[in-house]
Formats: structure tokens, C-alpha cells, sequence
């Protein structure tokens, strides 16, 4: 079946939340710090809508014949002036349903972000991934992604 790597529609979203739910809900499994709120769904499907309208973030979607298989999120971030790069292509979630991994579709949908990135004058792409998601962590490295910062987190109340 063909794959087609395009651009999310609002139509597109209903599916997306769920699968990026799955995403989170594994986070949340996977990691401390990553504790959802009750309306995380629809928190998140108003970002996601709201970005579709917006030149600084795109969803990107995979489909296979009228099937969305994965998506990932990608955004603009402005950087203090202090840096060279002013601003860096920030990739958020990208998901790929279960039956679908290891076809190639997470390396179309990031070549398509980077893409865009490209496009948008930003030569850096950023991303954060958990250290326990080590097929994540694992894939990034194969696609060329460095480990440059190490995030620490402590609760104060």
C-alpha cells in the first residue's frame, strides 16, 4: 500500500489525539514527571488545531490508503540572541502505530520535518527523548540526532 507524508487537516485530528494519547500514556508509564492532566486530550487537540492555522508548527501525518498510521509535531523555537542560531526546528511527538514500526515511517516523517525546517530558514533540529525509551532513543542516533543537553528535573513541593 502507498504512504503518503502530508500535511494534518483538521478532519485528521479525532485520530491523532488517540494516537498521541498512546504516546503519552506510555510516557507517563515509562517516566516520572510525566503525570497527565484529566483534560490532557483535549488541552492537547487545541494546540494541535490551533498550530494547523499557525506558520511556526506543522503536523505532519502518515497515511496509508485512508489509515493514518503515525504523526509528528513540529514547531519554530525562537533563542535568545546570545546564540548563532536565533532559532531551531523543535520536533515534539511523533508516534508510529505498533503494526507500522520498523517500515521506515518515522524516518519519511522526520525527513519531511527537517524538510520544512529547512524551508523556514532554521539549519538546527532539536528534540528531547526519554533515556528509557531506548528503540527512541536508539532511532534518533540513527537518524543523526546527538545528545548535546542532559535534562534534569526535581520537585520542590
Amino acid at each position: 500500500m502507498v504512504l503518503d507524508i502530508r500535511k494534518a487537516k483538521k478532519d485528521d485530528l479525532d485520530e491523532i489525539v488517540k494516537m498521541w494519547y498512546s504516546l503519552a500514556s506510555t510516557h507517563q508509564k515509562m517516566m516520572r514527571g510525566y503525570e497527565l492532566a484529566e483534560d490532557c486530550r483535549e488541552k492537547w487537540k487545541k494546540f494541535v488545531e490551533n498550530g494547523l492555522e499557525k506558520k511556526g508548527m506543522c503536523t505532519f501525518v502518515a497515511e496509508e490508503g485512508n489509515q493514518l498510521v503515525g504523526f509528528l509535531n513540529v514547531v519554530i523555537r525562537e533563542r535568545i540572541g546570545i546564540f548563532e542560531e536565533t532559532h531551531v526546528g523543535m520536533i515534539l511527538d511523533v508516534f508510529i502505530k505498533k503494526d507500522k514500526r520498523g517500515e521506515g515511517i518515522g524516518t519519511q516523517l522526520t525527513e519531511r520535518a527537517e524538510s520544512w525546517i529547512r524551508k523556514k530558514g532554521v539549519s538546527i533540529a532539536v528534540l528531547t527523548v526519554s533515556p528509557e525509551n531506548k528503540k527512541a532513543v536508539k532511532f534518533w542516533e540513527e537518524t543523526g540526532y546527538e545528545t548535546y543537553l542532559l535534562k534534569k528535573r526535581k520537585k520542590l513541593i
